[in-house]
C-alpha cells in the first residue's frame, strides 16, 4: 500500500521518486484538514499519531482527530480539533503563524509503525514536509450561512399519550425525536407553526461551520446574539409587551457535515398558547445580524421568527401550606417558629414593614432618626419601596424606628445612623453584621489657634450630646496700632469682647462651651433636664471672686488686670482651661489644666467632667428600656476657652516689669496675643438592636465618643504662637442588643461603647507638657438573648474591657458598669410586639404563564369579584377552642369570620395577612434565595408587586399582561399590641386556590 495523493498537492520526490513524497503547497489554515489517499483501503485502527506525525518545532502535537472519508475508505481525513476559551471564542487546532513537521512513515524509508490497509500490508510512501500555518481561518463552506429553525409539534388530536406520538430516540447530536408515529415527521420548521411541543427544544441549524463567539458561549450557556421572548397578546409587532424568556444555549459544530447546530432549552419550557384562541401567545425568536461564519460571512436571513405553542387547559389548584417542613420557609426573614406543624407567634422583632436592608461592601447608608423617608438610597439593591407593607403610609420615619424585614451590612459596608432620637433597628428575621454600624460621636478638630471663632464640637450621634464649641479669638480691634514702630498684632473679632471688664458676660464668645447633656430623668420626658455633659474650659484671664479685678485689657493702656512675667519677657504666661469630658456610665474626666504658675499668679481652674451621679444609674437604668426613654446617647464633651497667652507689656525684663522702656514712658501693651481653642468631641448615640430570630455580629458596632479637639503643642517654630487649648472626649452611648439568639464573634470591641480621649493643648512651656481634655466616659452595652448570657464569656467581645476601665477609674470598678444581660422578653406594645413570618417564593409546576388567583365575597379590602369559595383561608389554633377556626370561613366565635371581626388593617388587627406576587423568566434554582436585581435574577424588571391584602388583587396589579405574576408569597404578622390577641397560638395551615393559564 503506498500514497497516491494529498490535499496539499503530494509529489514525488525527484531524488527518490516512488519513496519520497513532499507537499506542493506547505502554507495552511489554523483549521484547515487535511486528507491523504492511499491505494487501497485503511485499517482505522493503525492510524494514530505515530503513523500520521503533525508536531510544532517544540515538538508538541496540537489537538485534531481522524476520519475516514465515508464514500471512499482509501482516504485518511485529518481535522484540527476546535475547542473555546472561558468566553465562548474558538481556539483551533493549530497555532496561527506556528511551523509544523508533517510526516507519514514508510516501511521502504522508516521505521515502524505505519498505517496499514485492512489486509494488513504497510504503507511504503513516506510523506514529509513543513507547513506553516499562515492563512488564518479558512471558511469551509463559501459563501454567507443559512439558519434553519426546527421544534417539536403537538399531534393533530392533541392528546400525546394515546400511541400517535412517541419518543423514537435520538438524533446524533443527542437531541430527542418525536413523531406522529414511529419513523414518521421528526422536528418540523419552526416558522409561523402552531401546536409546538410545551417541552421542545428549539434547535438552530446553520449550514456552515460557525464562528460560535457569534452564536452562544458554551461555557456559560448564554447567548448575547440568539434570543427568545413571549409575546403576551401575540401581535409581534409590539414588543412592549414581549417577556424574555431565560434558558440554556448548548452548541454543536460538525467539520465533516460543515454544519453548527445551537440547541435552547427554555428554563421551565413553553407556556401555554393561553385561553384566548383569537390572540394565543408566542414565541419569539431573534436572531442578530452580527452571527457569522468562521470565514466572517455573516448570517443571510436574521431577524425575529416566531410561533405558536400549544394549549394547555391547567386545571384548577389549592396550594397548602402546613407548617410541618421548613421547605417555605424563608428563614432570613422570619422570626416565628416554622415546621413544627403550627406557624408559632415569634417572640418579637417588628412587622418588618419596610422590607430589606442591604448594606453592600463598599456603601455608606446613612439614615436620620428625625426624618427618614429614603429618598437617598437609589439602589434598589440596597432598599426597595416595593417591599414596604403599606407603602402609601409607611412613610417617612418620624420616631428613630426602623422595622427591616432582613437587616445585612456586608464587609465594607457603613450602616450610619443621625438625629435627635436614639435609633431603634427592628428586624423580623436576621440581622447579619459583617460590616460596620455606627453610632459614634465625631470628633473635634485639630485646630489652629489663630483662627477667629473656636474649634466646632463634634456632631454627636443619634441621640447623643454634642461637643461644645471651643472659645473664640478675644477682640483685637484696639490693639491693631504700633509701639516704637512694631505692630501690636491686635487681629479685629467684632462680637467677640469682653468689651467691658465689669461684666462677666462679655466672656460668652471667649468660653468654651460645655458638651451637650442627657435627656433626665428619660428622653421621653416633654421637657427633661440635660445632665452629664463635661464642663466649658473659661476663658481666661477672667474677673473671678478670689480675683475680681483679673481681666482681658480693654486697651493699650490697660495693664492693670494682668500679671506679666518678668522672667518671660513681661508676658502673660498663662493660658484658659481646657474642656472636661463627657459623662454616661461613669464620670467624664477632668480636663486638666497643666500648667505651674510662678507664685501667686492665679490661673483657671480644671474643668469638671460630667456628672454621671446626675443620671441616678441603678438596675433598671442599665436596662436601656427604650419603652422607659433610657435608650440614650453619651454626653458631649466640652469646649476649651479663649485666651490671650503671651500677651506682652514694655516692662523691662528681669529688673521688673514695672520698670518701662524708655525711661519715663507710660506702661502699654506692646503685643496682644490671642488665640481660640478647639471643641470637645461628640457624645455617641443609642441604639436598639431587636431581632426576630438571630443577631450574627461580626463586624462592629461603633458606639464610642469622639475625641476633644486638639492644638499644636509643643507648637512648630514657625507658628510659635499656635497655642489653642484641648477639648474633651464625647462619652460613648447605648448598645442595646435583642434576640432569640446573639451571636458575637469572639474578638475584642465587636461593641465598642468606649468614652473619646481628650484633647493635647497648650500647656507648661518649659519643660513642655500639654494640657489635656477630659475623657469621655464609657457607655453601656446590654445583651438579651434566650437563655440570657453569660457576662463573663461575652465581656471580651466589649470595649473598653475591664482593665482598661480600672486603669482610668480605679480598681473597684467592674465590668458589669458599663454591661448587663438578661433574658430577651419583648413588650406587648408596639413596635416591640410585632413579630412576623415570610414564605419563600410560590411556584407551581407547569408551563403556565400566569396565575389567576380565585376571588371571593369575605374580602375586607373589597376587590370587587366574588367567588363561591374564599380564594384563600388559614386556621387560627386558638386557646380554649378543641379545633382550628377558620379565618375567613365559619367558626365557633362568631357569626361573621374571624378576619371580619379582626378587621384587615396593618396597626388595628392582631393577625395581618398580605401578599406578593412577581414573574419569573427563568428558572428559580432556590425560591428562598431569589435575586431580585442583577444580571442573575430570574425575576422580570418591574413585575414585583406591593404587598396586597387578598391574593386576587395581583391578578390585575399590572395592566401589562407581560408583567402578570406566575409567582408569589405570603407574610402573617402578629401584633400583641391588640387586645383582640388573647387566646391566639398560631396558624396551622393557610391555603390559596388560583388557576394556572
Amino acid at each position: 500500500m503506498s500514497i497516491v495523493g494529498c490535499s496539499l498537492q503530494c509529489n514525488d520526490s525527484a531524488s527518490n521518486p516512488g519513496v519520497q513524497i513532499s507537499c506542493g503547497v506547505t502554507n495552511v489554515a489554523v483549521n484547515q484538514e487535511i486528507r491523504v489517499t492511499f491505494t487501497n483501503p485503511i485499517d482505522p485502527l493503525t492510524v494514530t499519531n505515530n503513523t500520521f506525525r503533525l508536531t510544532e518545532d517544540t515538538g508538541r502535537t496540537p489537538a485534531g482527530g481522524f476520519a475516514l472519508d465515508p464514500l471512499d475508505p482509501r482516504t485518511l481525513i485529518y481535522r484540527p480539533q476546535l475547542t473555546f476559551d472561558s468566553a465562548g471564542n474558538p481556539v483551533f487546532g493549530l497555532t496561527e503563524d506556528k511551523a509544523y513537521l508533517f510526516a507519514i512513515p514508510g516501511s521502504l524509508r522508516d521505521a515502524p509503525p505505519y498505517i496499514r490497509s485492512t489486509s494488513g500490508a504497510p504503507n511504503s510512501s513516506s510523506l514529509q514536509c513543513t507547513l506553516m500555518a499562515t492563512e488564518g481561518v479558512r471558511d469551509a463552506n463559501p459563501g454567507r450561512p443559512r439558519v434553519n429553525i426546527f421544534v417539536l409539534r403537538k399531534d393533530a388530536d392533541g392528546d400525546d399519550t394515546d400511541g400517535d406520538f412517541v419518543l423514537t430516540g435520538e438524533d446524533e447530536n443527542g437531541f430527542p425525536i418525536m413523531g406522529e408515529t414511529p419513523g414518521g415527521p421528526k422536528f418540523f420548521n419552526a416558522v409561523g407553526l402552531t401546536r409546538v411541543h410545551r417541552d421542545t427544544p428549539v434547535r438552530f441549524v446553520f449550514d456552515d461551520v460557525m464562528n460560535p463567539a457569534t452564536l452562544a458561549n458554551p461555557v456559560t450557556g448564554l447567548s448575547n446574539f440568539i434570543r427568545a421572548f413571549v409575546d403576551a397578546d401575540g401581535d409581534t409587532t409590539d414588543r412592549s409587551d414581549q417577556v424574555t424568556m431565560l434558558g440554556e444555549f448548548t452548541l454543536t459544530l460538525d467539520q465533516g457535515a460543515q454544519r453548527t447546530t445551537v440547541a435552547f432549552i427554555p428554563s421551565s419550557g413553553l407556556p401555554s398558547a393561553g385561553s384566548d384562541d383569537a390572540n394565543p401567545r408566542k414565541v419569539v425568536l431573534e436572531l442578530s445580524p452580527q452571527i457569522a461564519d468562521l470565514g466572517g460571512n455573516t448570517l443571510v436571513n436574521p431577524g425575529t421568527f416566531s410561533f405558536t405553542p400549544e394549549k394547555i387547559l391547567f386545571e384548577e389548584q389549592m396550594i397548602e401550606e402546613s407548617f410541618a417542613d421548613l421547605a417555605r420557609e424563608d428563614a432570613l426573614r422570619t422570626g416565628s417558629s416554622w415546621g413544627t406543624g403550627l406557624l408559632v407567634i415569634g417572640p418579637g422583632g417588628g412587622s418588618g414593614r419596610l422590607g430589606d436592608l442591604l448594606v453592600l461592601p463598599g456603601t455608606v447608608v446613612e439614615l436620620d432618626t428625625d426624618f427618614e423617608d429614603f429618598s437617598g438610597v437609589t439602589n434598589p439593591a440596597i432598599f426597595n419601596p416595593i417591599h414596604i407593607v403599606e407603602r402609601a403610609s409607611a412613610l417617612p420615619i418620624t420616631d428613630g424606628v426602623f422595622e427591616f424585614a432582613r437587616l445585612r451590612v456586608d464587609a465594607g459596608g457603613v450602616l450610619r445612623f443621625k438625629g435627635s432620637n436614639p435609633a431603634r433597628i427592628y428586624v423580623r428575621g436576621v440581622a447579619d453584621i459583617a460590616g460596620l454600624i455606627d453610632i459614634s460621636g465625631s470628633s473635634g478638630t485639630l485646630h489652629t489657634s489663630d483662627t477667629l471663632l473656636g474649634g466646632t464640637g463634634g456632631a454627636p450621634g443619634p441621640n447623643g450630646g454634642a461637643g461644645g464649641r471651643g472659645g473664640s479669638r478675644p477682640d483685637g480691634s484696639l490693639f491693631t496700632g504700633s509701639f516704637f514702630g512694631n505692630r501690636i498684632g491686635g487681629v479685629p473679632n467684632p462680637g467677640v469682647g469682653p468689651s467691658d471688664v465689669l461684666d462677666a458676660q462679655t466672656y460668652e464668645q471667649v468660653n468654651g462651651i460645655s458638651g451637650g447633656g442627657i435627656a433626665f430623668p428619660s428622653n421621653l420626658e416633654p421637657a427633661p433636664t440635660f445632665v452629664g455633659g463635661g464642663q466649658a474650659g473659661l476663658g481666661w484671664p477672667q474677673p473671678t471672686l478670689a480675683n475680681p479685678n483679673l481681666h482681658m485689657p480693654q486697651d493699650v493702656n490697660d495693664v492693670s488686670g494682668m500679671q506679666y512675667e518678668r522672667l518671660i519677657q513681661c508676658s502673660y504666661p498663662i493660658p484658659s482651661s481646657p474642656g472636661g469630658g463627657g459623662a454616661h456610665a461613669l464620670d467624664g474626666g477632668v480636663g486638666d489644666m497643666a500648667f505651674v504658675p510662678p507664685s501667686p499668679f492665679p490661673i483657671p481652674a480644671d474643668s469638671e467632667g460630667g456628672d454621671s451621679a446626675e443620671l441616678a444609674i441603678d438596675d433598671l437604668v442599665r436596662t436601656l428600656s427604650p419603652e422607659l426613654g433610657l435608650l440614650r446617647g453619651g454626653g458631649g464633651g466640652a469646649g476649651a476657652g479663649g485666651h490671650l497667652q503671651f500677651t506682652q507689656v514694655n516692662g523691662q525684663a528681669i529688673q521688673g516689669c514695672s520698670t518701662t522702656v524708655p525711661q519715663g514712658s507710660a506702661q502699654q501693651i506692646i503685643a496682644h496675643v490671642a488665640h481660640s481653642s478647639a471643641g470637645g468631641g461628640g457624645g455617641a448615640g443609642g441604639i436598639q438592636l431587636a431581632v426576630g430570630r438571630r443577631i450574627i455580629l461580626s463586624g462592629v458596632i461603633d458606639a464610642s465618643g469622639g475625641d476633644g479637639g486638639s492644638g499644636t503643642f509643643p507648637p512648630a517654630s514657625d507658628t510659635p504662637n499656635d497655642l489653642a487649648q484641648a477639648g474633651g472626649g464625647g462619652a460613648g452611648g447605648s448598645a442595646l442588643l435583642q434576640s432569640q439568639r446573639v451571636q458575637i464573634q469572639a474578638v475584642p470591641g465587636r461593641v465598642n461603647v468606649a468614652g473619646g480621649l481628650g484633647g493635647e493643648g497648650t500647656g507648661n512651656q518649659f519643660p513642655f507638657r500639654a494640657s489635656t481634655g477630659g475623657r469621655g466616659s464609657p457607655g453601656f452595652v446590654r445583651i438579651e438573648a434566650t437563655p440570657p448570657p453569660d457576662v463573663a464569656n461575652e465581656q471580651a467581645k466589649i470595649a473598653p474591657s475591664e482593665s482598661a476601665l480600672q486603669a482610668q477609674y480605679g480598681l473597684g470598678v467592674t465590668i458589669q458598669e458599663i454591661m448587663t444581660t438578661a433574658a430577651w422578653a419583648p413588650t406587648t406594645e408596639a413596635p416591640s410586639g410585632w413579630s412576623g413570618a415570610q414564605s419563600c417564593w410560590i411556584r407551581p409546576s407547569g408551563n403556565f404563564f400566569q396565575l389567576i388567583f380565585q376571588d371571593d365575597a369575605n374580602v375586607p379590602c373589597e376587590p370587587g369579584h366574588v367567588g363561591a369559595e374564599p380564594g384563600w383561608d388559614m386556621h387560627l389554633r386558638i386557646a380554649g377552642q378543641p379545633l382550628p377556626q377558620s379565618f375567613r370561613g365559619a367558626n365557633l366565635l362568631s357569626s361573621m369570620t374571624l378576619e371580619q371581626l379582626f378587621g384587615a388593617d396593618f396597626g388595628t388587627s392582631p393577625v395581618v395577612v398580605r401578599f406578593q406576587g412577581a414573574r419569573a423568566v427563568g428558572l428559580l434554582t432556590d425560591p428562598c434565595a431569589v435575586p431580585e436585581t442583577g444580571g442573575s435574577s430570574p425575576i422580570s424588571a418591574a413585575s414585583v408587586t406591593d404587598w396586597v391584602c387578598h391574593p386576587a388583587l395581583l391578578n390585575d396589579f399590572h395592566a401589562e399582561e407581560s408583567l402578570a405574576p406566575n409567582m408569589f408569597r405570603f407574610l402573617i404578622l402578629w401584633d400583641r399590641s391588640q387586645l383582640d390577641f388573647a387566646g391566639i397560638e398560631g396558624v396551622e395551615d393557610i391555603t390559596f386556590t388560583l388557576q394556572p393559564d
